[in-house]
């Protein structure tokens, strides 16, 4: 501390060793591309359960983050049309859509019958594959001959000697079955989906936001456009109803209503703190040289953890503006001594200030231990933005505010008594109570936390952070019970080391699925291999059915050589081809022999390479937005998939039926992040502990272990008020509330040292400390009025524990 006391500093150094510190810190912010990062899913923590399966997780939760469907209604079929036609027709050609889908190709059916019929062989269903696998011929016959003369049989019969066993028509039915079309209520009418709900006709238009489009509302966003765009179709067209569905709906409305609801707040107590500072300082001149701190600490802060992370997310500046409100105690310390006539301000407060610095700093760095990107961000950012401010007190002000010519005559020329009634009224108040009755108290105090602190419920739950409106809570409601995929909350991520390894893994659990489903625990399921089995069960279909229609165990190169082919019939199968009116048998025997299209997920280039199929190009299109869906891919250096069970029973149980299965891992992405972020919070509160236990040895060290003991109960006990608060009305502690509690241990602790210091000026380090709190409790504990449910908490911890620690503070003093 004797270094920064004038004689060891001079003001010429001083400055020079902040402008290269800060220069330093600056440059390295520069010197890499700025990210701002706005997306709430990008810093969600991992779960253990989803540690091995983290990347392909995300990268199927970004394709549907990125989609929504807009619901068209009205008692008019082709009014509902021509409004969606006109809304398409707007954001067809938007580059802020990676693509939009209205017109439906009426004749996709007979694509997808077609893709089916020429992949006969390889395509087929569990229930094929099993009359198959049996060798049972009467069994394949039988379901055959229903289709061929059953009465209401929907089977081409035009293709018999092609296809004698409706097998094209088995693997499409097999498609159908696993395929969402089957439970939605949406048909296909003048080349648009469709559907009526009471009274009302529907018509579907989907689209995809491209990759670089914001979540964050803006003026300019595309939701705002398209909203827009509604409102007019509806004035245009009387009648007209609109649902919105899709996760960039929420985020445009929810961070458009949290940006208004922080602007208003910011606004009022931006207004509300320069009020109470000209009213302390009637001058400009703190005021300026405050907000010039607080700017400077900003944006230093900014810059250097933007070098450490290459982006910043928006939370990191909501909830690291802990420097805003440490920055401006600083500032209020040093102007309210400076304005008072104190000689040497820094050396008056120095050893307050440097150890409110220690302390603070301590609890950040202790943060930025946790596992978890957002709380380190926070950590780094504050731990610079502290720097910055303290060193800006300590070297800058000093230098320019107490040995500059010009501000020593400003100081002097512009000196008003301080409102020092307010202190004194305050600390009289504490100087009656004796020592037995601060300690009566205290216990009191302690004695009623504790049943407030026994039923506290340290748990987050991100499903109550945000809260949808009722016009958009109905639009979801309407456009699920349309579709009615009912997709359960926990589904599978399956695994492999290749394409063919994902889909035999998948069927280990699809066979499970399947026993769920006769057990009515799940409706239905949906999972790529259902459609498109693994490369195994493809030849296993293939040569049962060989083995069944020639009846023997020959190559089939050999029965081309020898000419064999209608002789080598099994006589069954010639008997049921000449009953069905199939004359010339050979071309049956040469599609099954020659026919073998495997279907896989990779395929060879012009190169002679192996690539990824196109999932969108190289299938039919309803079955490519099936596979889209599902199918994963490669990422790094194994595949995944995406297995998803469908209007589940309260008994449905994905870790039992994953138990065991190799390559199989359970998602329940709301439960796991919120285990996450419960168990980051019990972490963050042991590393803050353990800062705290450093803090107090450091305290021990520096004052007695008795004055240690006063100094640092104020913000524990702070905290635990605020904590126990929460027991007492049944509110979670959650995430954002330890924040809260880790901002009222690193500002709180301040106050305690000031007064422990400012005994030889009471008044004017009481004021000092009454205008850091009342400033503190104006910033952050505003934002308890938010309706955005983590700054709320948020701001609700901070203004009780803030006040609580303020109310506490002059205990710390010496008798």
């Amino acid at each position: 501390m004797k270094f920064f006391n004038g004689k060891h500093l001079d003001a010429k150094t001083g400055i020079i060793l902040w402008v290269v510190i800060h220069a330093i810190l600056m440059f390295l912010g520069i010197s890499v591309p700025w990210k701002m990062d706005s997306d709430l899913y990008s810093i969600l923590p991992d779960s253990d359960e989803l540690k091995n399966v983290s990347a392909a997780e995300k990268a199927l939760s970004a394709r549907t983050v990125r989609n929504i469907t807009v619901l068209v209604g009205h008692d008019n079929f082709e009014v509902a049309r021509s409004a969606a036609v006109a809304l398409d027709s707007v954001f067809k050609d938007d580059s802020s859509f990676e693509e939009t889908r209205l017109f439906v190709n009426e004749k996709s059916m007979d694509e997808i019958r077609e893709f089916f019929f020429n992949h006969r062989y390889t395509l087929q269903g569990r229930n094929v594959r099993e009359i198959l696998a049996k060798g049972d011929f009467e069994a394949l016959k039988n379901r055959a001959l229903q289709k061929i003369y059953g009465s209401f049989s929907m089977a081409n019969l035009n293709r018999l000697d092609e296809d004698p066993f409706l097998l094209g028509d088995a693997a499409f039915e097999n498609f159908v079955q696993y395929s969402p079309m089957t439970m939605s209520r949406f048909s296909i009418r003048d080349s648009v989906l469709y559907a009526v709900d009471s009274g009302v006709t529907y018509v579907m238009w989907n689209a995809k936001l491209s990759e670089n489009v914001p979540s964050m509302a803006s003026d300019g966003h595309v939701i705002a456009k398209m909203n827009r765009v509604l409102d007019s179709l509806k004035l245009a067209k009387p009648g007209l109803i609109v649902a919105k569905s899709g996760v960039p709906f929420h985020s445009y409305e929810s961070s458009d209503r949290a940006m208004s609801e922080i602007a208003w707040i910011s606004g009022v107590s931006i207004v509300l703190i320069l009020l109470l500072l000209l009213y302390v300082f009637r001058s400009s001149l703190p005021i300026v040289a405050t907000l010039s701190t607080i700017a400077i600490a900003i944006f230093t802060a900014l810059a250097f953890t933007w070098y450490v992370f290459g982006n910043i997310h928006v939370f990191t500046l909501v909830f690291g503006t802990s420097i805003i409100g440490v920055s401006i105690d600083y500032a209020v310390h040093f102007f309210v001594h400076w304005k008072a006539g104190v000689q040497n301000v820094r050396s008056s407060i120095i050893k307050g200030l440097l150890l409110g610095f220690l302390t603070t700093e301590l609890s950040y760095i202790a943060l930025s231990f946790a596992e978890f990107s957002l709380l380190r961000q926070m950590a780094v950012f504050s731990i610079v933005g502290l720097l910055s401010a303290f060193l800006t007190i300590t070297l800058l002000f000093h230098a320019v505010f107490e040995n500059a010519s010009v501000f020593k005559t400003a100081a002097k020329s512009e000196s008003t008594n301080l409102p020092t009634q307010f202190p004194k009224v305050f600390l009289d108040a504490y100087s009656k109570f004796p020592k037995w009755g601060v300690r009566l108290i205290l216990a009191m105090f302690v004695i009623a936390l504790l049943p407030g602190l026994k039923l506290l419920n340290v748990h987050t739950d991100i499903g109550n952070f945000y809260t949808m409106n009722e016009e958009i809570k109905a639009s979801e409601a309407l456009t699920s019970k349309l579709n009615n995929l009912g997709v359960a909350p926990s589904y599978f991520i399956v695994e492999g080391n290749g394409e063919n390894d994902v889909l035999e893994n998948e069927e280990q659990l699809t066979e499970r699925l399947a026993n769920a489903e006769k057990e009515g625990l799940v409706k239905a399921y949906l999972a790529v291999s259902n459609i498109i089995p693994s490369g195994r069960f493809q030849a296993g279909s293939i040569l049962d059915l060989e083995k069944l229609v020639f009846g023997i165990k020959k190559r089939w190169t050999e029965i081309l050589i020898n000419n064999e082919l209608p002789q080598m019939l099994a006589p069954n199968v010639r008997n049921y081809l000449t009953e069905i009116g199939v004359e010339n048998h050979s071309i049956f025997v040469k599609s099954l022999l020659l026919s073998h299209d495997f279907i896989d997920f990779e395929k060879i280039d012009k190169n002679d390479r192996f690539v990824d199929v196109d999932l969108k190009n190289d299938f039919p299109q309803s079955l490519s937005f099936l596979l889209q869906m599902l199918w994963i891919g490669h990422i790094g250096d194994k595949y995944y998939s995406a297995v998803l069970p469908l209007h589940v029973s309260d008994k449905f149980d994905a870790q039992k039926i994953a138990e065991g299965l190799s390559g199989v891992h359970v998602v329940n992405k709301k439960q796991n992040i919120n285990n996450a972020l419960t168990k980051i919070s019990q972490v963050s509160l042991k590393l803050v502990g353990f800062a705290y236990v450093v803090v107090f040895f450091i305290l021990i060290i520096v004052y007695k272990f008795k004055d240690a003991v006063r100094i640092i109960r104020a913000p524990v006990l702070a905290s635990l008020f605020a904590a126990s608060i929460f027991g007492y009305i049944g509110i979670d502690f959650n995430f954002f509330a330890i924040v809260g509690v880790i901002l009222t241990l690193g500002i709180g602790i301040d106050y305690a040292l000031f007064f422990k210091e400012g005994c030889r000026q009471n008044l004017t380090t009481s004021l000092a400390i009454m205008l850091s709190a009342m400033t503190t409790i104006i910033s952050f504990g505003s934002l308890a009025c938010s309706a955005f449910v983590p700054i709320k908490t948020f701001g609700f911890v901070v203004l009780l524990g803030i006040s609580c620690c303020f109310l506490l503070s002059p205990f710390s003093r010496n008798d």
